[in-house]
């Protein structure tokens, strides 16, 4: 009878700190009975941050033609922030589909960066994008921009909404027919 009780001590306790750990792991949000995070219940006033339901951390960077451009230009626009490098295998395989999806897409706006530190030669990458016909808007990235989004691997992508909030996280490369399931559920 006394292992019964010690069992379900450990057992709740263990519950409870899933639970604890469930709360803090996606800050401003909530998980719902089923378990499912939920960003309706995200505070109005979200931080700056990476992790879903944050506020995107805004960067200002040069384009391929040297022109300065800022992550909050795109508020109110839901946005497809890609990290990626010429060099990339995944990368060069998620080009024409990015590609494709930019070009169908009207409320959905296509931000590539790239890993510009990775490169042999900071000109590669606007040749890739001249060899491969890609229009999409392209930006050099720096290593603060780099250490802001956790970017380790590539490519390494961010759905974010029209609210400036991050929905997704994805490490990989992704196709069309993804990234048109993944924002028609984002606002």
């Amino acid at each position: 009878m006394q292992k019964k009780i010690i069992w379900l001590l450990l057992g709740t306790s263990f519950l409870w700190i899933l639970f604890d750990f469930g709360k803090s792991y996606f800050p401003g949000t909530e998980t719902n009975e089923t378990g499912t995070v939920s960003l309706e219940t995200a505070t109005p006033e979200a931080q700056e941050g990476i992790s879903i339901g944050q506020l995107a951390y805004d960067f200002e960077l040069k384009d391929m033609s040297g022109n300065a451009v800022k992550l909050s230009d795109y508020r109110g626009k839901k946005v497809f922030l890609n990290f990626w490098a010429s060099w990339c295998p995944p990368c060069k395989a998620e080009m024409p589909h990015l590609q494709a999806f930019s070009e169908e897409q009207e409320d959905v706006v296509v931000l590539g960066v790239n890993v510009t530190s990775s490169e042999s030669n900071p000109d590669n990458a606007a040749l890739f994008l001249e060899d491969n016909a890609i229009s999409f808007l392209n930006l050099y990235g720096t290593e603060r921009v780099f250490d802001q989004y956790q970017v380790q691997s590539l490519p390494t992508s961010y759905l974010i909404g029209s609210d400036g909030k991050i929905y997704e996280r994805i490490i990989g490369a992704v196709t069309k027919d993804i990234l048109e399931a993944k924002f028609s559920m984002i606002k």
